[in-house]
C-alpha cells in the first residue's frame, strides 16, 4: 500500500492520488507546510502542475522506498527540505526545474537532474552527498547556487565542491555544477562526469585557489592520478590548467593562483617523454671553421608539450650557427605536468669536408697541362681507402706531391718523386674533399680528390 503522511496547511488544495502511485497537484491547487511539517512520499511520484511552496523552516518532503519515481510538472515547486532516503540504487527523477531553499539531504538514492535546474538560490545546500547517494545525470541539468564570495577562504558555495579561496572580492559569484561529459578535451574519455561554470561578478587578477572535489563514480574510467584541471571559455575549446596537489583519498584536484574563472572540469594530463635525434657530424660550411646546424627531438604528452635547447644555460633554437669541435646540446620537453623530460645530443663540426658526395668530373680525375708535358691521374677517385697517382711527364726533373684539404691546411707532402711512376697515399684520412697539388720544375697541377667513407 502506498503511503503518504501529510502534516502541513492546506490552502485552496486540491489533489488526486493516482491508482499507479501519484500525488498530483491539478490546475490552482496550492500546498504550503508550517511549522515544520512533513511530506513523505514511498514510491510515489509528483505531478505538481499547480503550486508547491515552501519558506526556509516550514518543512520536509521526503523520498522514501526502492522504486524510480519522478517529480514533474509544470507548477511551481519551490521546497524547504529535500529528504532523499530511498533504498539501494533507486532514483528520484527531476522532469521539471525546482527550488530547495533550505538542504537536500542524502541518505540514500540517487537524484537524477536529467535536464532540469536544481536552484539552492543563496541559502541552500547540500549534505551527507556521497557515492551511494548523490545528484547526476546524463543530460545538461545541474545545481545552481549563489553567494557573496569576498575574500573566500577555503568557501564552498552550497556544498557543491568547487571549494575557492582568494584574496580578492569575487563579489556576487554564481556557481553551477553539472555532470555531462565534456568533450574534446582530451582522449575517448574526454572528462570526468562533473564540470562547475564558475561565474563571479569580478573575474580578473583573482590569484585563486580552486579544489575540484568529484566522486569515484563520476571518474569516467579515468586514471584519479593523471587528473588535472581544464577549463574553458566557450565549451567547446579547452585549455590546460594543471594541478598543484591532489588527493584520491579524499577525492579533489587542487591548483592554485588562477587569475580567471571559466567552465571547468577534470581531466587527463600526461608528462612529457622526448626523445633526441642521433649526434650529429658536420663539415664546416661557414667562415671561421663553423656551421649552421638544424635539429628536432619529438616530445609526446598531454597536453603537447614544447621543446627548448640548451647549450649549457644559454637557450638556442633551430637551426644553430656551432663552432668547431663537438657541443652537447640539452632538449627539454615540458607541458605543465611534472616532470619534465630531457635528453641530449652531439654536435660536431669538422674544418674540412665530411662524408658528402660530390660528383667528380673526368677533367677533376686527371690534371693535364696544355702541351701534355706533365699529367697526374687518381685511380680510384672517389676511393674510400686509398689513392694512387700515376705521374707522366715528358721532363726527368723530380716531382713533388703536397696534399692540403678544404681549408688549404697541408695534410701531406711527399719529395723527390720520380716521373712516370705510381704514388699510393690517403688510406688514413677523413671522408672528405681533398687536394693534390703536383709540382715539377715550372709547371703544377692540381687535382681534387674525395675520401668516402668505408
Amino acid at each position: 500500500m502506498k503511503k503518504i503522511f501529510l502534516l502541513l496547511m492546506a490552502h485552496a488544495f486540491a489533489c488526486q492520488l493516482w491508482a499507479q502511485g501519484t500525488l498530483h497537484l491539478t490546475p490552482g491547487a496550492n500546498i504550503r507546510s508550517l511549522g515544520g511539517g512533513y511530506l513523505v512520499l514511498d514510491d510515489m511520484h509528483i505531478m505538481n502542475d499547480g503550486s508547491f511552496k515552501q519558506a526556509p523552516g516550514e518543512g520536509f518532503v521526503k523520498f522514501t522506498g526502492g522504486a524510480t519515481v519522478n517529480l514533474s510538472g509544470n507548477g511551481l515547486t519551490r521546497l524547504d527540505e529535500v529528504l532523499m532516503s530511498k533504498t539501494g540504487m533507486a532514483v528520484l527523477n527531476l522532469q521539471t526545474n525546482i527550488t530547495v531553499v533550505s538542504k537536500v539531504n542524502f541518505s540514500g538514492g540517487l537524484l537524477n537532474l536529467n535536464n532540469s535546474i536544481l536552484d539552492l538560490e543563496s541559502s541552500g545546500i547540500f549534505t551527507s552527498e556521497s557515492e551511494i547517494s548523490r545528484a547526476f545525470t546524463t543530460g545538461l541539468g545541474y545545481i545552481q547556487v549563489t553567494g557573496d564570495l569576498n575574500s573566500p577562504a577555503s568557501i564552498n558555495l552550497g556544498n557543491l565542491g568547487a571549494m575557492i579561496t582568494s584574496a580578492a572580492n569575487l563579489g556576487m559569484t554564481t556557481i553551477r555544477r553539472g555532470h555531462a561529459i565534456q568533450t574534446a578535451v582530451y582522449g575517448s574519455n574526454h572528462s570526468i562526469r562533473r564540470y562547475y561554470d564558475i561565474v563571479p561578478t569580478k573575474n580578473q587578477n583573482l590569484k585563486a585557489t580552486l579544489r575540484f572535489y568529484y566522486f569515484d563514480a563520476e571518474l569516467n574510467s579515468i586514471p584519479e592520478t593523471s587528473l588535472h584541471q581544464w577549463k574553458s571559455k566557450d565549451n567547446i575549446n579547452w585549455d590546460f590548467v594543471g594541478a598543484d596537489s591532489r588527493n584520491t583519498s579524499d577525492n579533489y584536484v587542487e591548483k592554485i593562483s588562477i587569475n580567471k574563472f571559466e567552465r571547468w572540469t577534470l581531466a587527463t594530463a600526461t608528462s612529457p617523454l622526448i626523445s633526441c635525434p642521433p649526434d650529429i657530424a658536420v663539415n664546416a660550411n661557414l667562415k671561421g671553421c663553423k656551421a649552421s646546424v638544424s635539429f628536432a627531438a619529438n616530445a609526446t604528452g598531454v597536453p603537447a608539450p614544447a621543446i627548448i635547447y640548451k647549450i649549457g644555460n644559454a637557450t638556442i633554437t633551430s637551426p644553430y650557427t656551432f663552432s668547431k669541435g663537438t657541443t652537447t646540446v640539452t632538449a627539454i620537453a615540458s607541458n605543465g605536468v611534472a616532470p619534465e623530460a630531457t635528453c641530449t645530443f652531439t654536435v660536431t663540426v669538422t674544418c674540412g669536408s665530411g662524408p658528402t658526395i660530390t660528383t667528380i668530373t673526368e677533367a677533376e680525375r686527371t690534371a693535364v697541362p696544355v702541351a701534355d708535358r706533365f699529367s697526374v691521374l687518381a685511380r680510384p677517385n672517389p676511393s674510400n681507402s686509398y689513392f694512387t697517382l700515376q705521374l707522366k711527364s715528358n721532363s726527368s726533373l723530380p716531382v713533388t706531391i703536397r696534399i692540403v684539404d678544404i681549408l688549404g691546411r697541408v695534410v701531406e707532402s711527399r719529395w723527390n718523386l720520380a716521373p712516370n711512376s705510381l704514388v699510393q697515399f690517403g688510406q688514413m684520412y677523413r671522408p672528405g674533399i681533398y687536394f693534390a697539388e703536383a709540382v715539377q720544375g715550372k709547371e703544377k697541377l692540381t687535382l681534387k680528390l674525395l675520401k668516402q667513407a668505408y
